[in-house]
């Protein structure tokens, strides 16, 4: 979570990189574009808009296991979602790609790419075609694995959430600042 000088609330993902002046300027090569820099971070934005953070700072990696939470609601946070205008979707899909190294997938809904995240990698990315307008810029949202989908649901309504809508196989809920996120029926242990 990070405090902004104002706007609505958002997702952007955070590369760390051992040299992540060649990771910053890698993605420029891309065709990112760099909105600040400063020793040991460079903000940019993808060819469709969307911001994203590469940092010197290690930590590596590190999954946590998933939540077991009263109720019986088991949850874990596995994979971010970009949500991409169908303009600029196979480029995106490349940059996202070539940037990470991560093969892209075919997900058995059309309107949904995945990369292959590497081994040890925490989260997945998942590459989703809008039907947004063209020229509309690239958002993206954390999508939670549960198992008991209702049960999750439910308890994220307790803490100030609210339903939006139901899709195949997830529901798409909007947190207390209005920001959407999915909630899977993905195995949360995977």
């Amino acid at each position: 979570m990070q405090r902004t000088g104002g706007g609505p609330a958002g997702c952007h993902l955070d590369f760390h990189a051992a040299d992540w002046a060649w990771l910053a300027e890698r993605a420029g090569q891309l065709g990112a574009r760099k909105t600040h820099a400063e020793e040991g971070l460079a903000v940019l934005c993808s060819p469709g808009g969307l911001a994203f953070c590469v940092s010197g700072e290690d930590g590596g990696p590190v999954r946590p296991p998933a939540a077991r939470w009263p109720g019986g609601s088991v949850s874990h946070v596995d994979q971010f979602c970009l949500d991409i205008p169908a303009d600029v979707y196979d480029a995106e899909c490349g940059f996202w790609a070539d940037l990470t190294g991560w093969e892209p997938r075919d997900s058995p809904l059309p309107e949904f790419r995945y990369l292959e995240r590497a081994a040890g990698m925490p989260l997945r990315l998942l590459l989703q075609r809008t039907g947004d307008p063209p020229g509309t810029e690239v958002v993206a949202h954390p999508d939670l694995a549960c198992a008991g989908v209702g049960a999750e649901v439910a308890r994220h309504e307790g803490l100030g959430a609210a339903w939006s809508h139901d899709g195949d196989g997830w529901v798409t809920m909007r947190d207390p600042a209005g920001m959407a996120y999915c909630i899977t029926r993905r195995n949360p242990a995977v």
